[in-house]
């Protein structure tokens, strides 16, 4: 297990990287379980894929989650099984999931003999957005106009801002999250820069989930 303080934007992201089932379940229990509002259950998904050998299909070899200011990496290709509280979590129908192409990123299966993880409420974050701010030309848009329409984009490390001068925002944390080969996907250790890339796709997702979804609550409770 690896644990690893990174800056995104203004914001310090505890992110950490799990190998085992153990220490997978550890952290759910104890970093992402106390982190989620009980209101708005929100939490940030993405996965990382590799091939199976050469010229096989590819599967899920990282699985992330993101609340608030925690991330958990777990290395589907090391675990030795899926923890009870993980596939527990990600059942849970009273939480929504958030990330971009969800459904085809969970249709790569993950790698066997690991049995499949079932997220029945995995949203689209773009159709989310379309749908709480009732605009239909978000339902293709992109992460980047999604940010922009719900005024988060320098918030996440999304903007086209220069980089202000103390730092606090650095409109490249985003677009500088590179693109993995499955063998990096494999390794047991990464750099702070490899983990800033392979959180920051959930951990924008939550930010600018959890903002929508509170903002629908607030208008359903509003008198009319």
């Amino acid at each position: 297990m690896g644990q690893y303080d990174i800056k995104i934007a203004n914001k310090t992201v505890r992110v950490v990287v799990c190998d085992s089932a153990v220490s997978v379940s550890s952290c759910i229990d104890n970093g992402l379980i106390p982190k989620l509002a009980k209101e708005s259950p929100v939490v940030g998904l993405d996965l990382h894929s590799s091939k199976n050998g050469r010229g096989g299909r590819s599967t899920n070899s990282l699985l992330v989650l993101c609340i608030d200011d925690y991330c958990l990496v777990v290395q589907l290709k090391h675990v030795d099984e899926i923890p009870d509280n993980l596939r527990r979590l990600l059942a849970d129908e009273k939480i929504c999931f958030v990330g971009v192409d969800v459904d085809w990123k969970l249709s790569r299966g993950i790698p066997s003999p690991l049995s499949p993880l079932v997220c029945k409420t995995a949203v689209e974050l773009s159709h989310l957005a379309a749908r709480i701010r009732k605009e239909p030309s978000l339902l293709n848009g992109d992460t980047k106009a999604v940010a922009k329409k719900v005024d988060m984009a320098k918030e996440v490390g999304i903007s086209d801002e220069p980089a202000d001068s103390d730092g606090s925002h650095d409109p490249r944390d985003y677009y500088e999250a590179k693109v993995f080969s499955g063998d990096e996907l494999e390794a047991l250790v990464f750099s702070d820069k490899e983990v800033k890339a392979l959180a920051i796709g959930a951990y924008v997702c939550y930010n600018i989930g959890r903002t929508l979804v509170e903002e629908l609550l607030r208008d359903s409770s509003a008198p009319v």
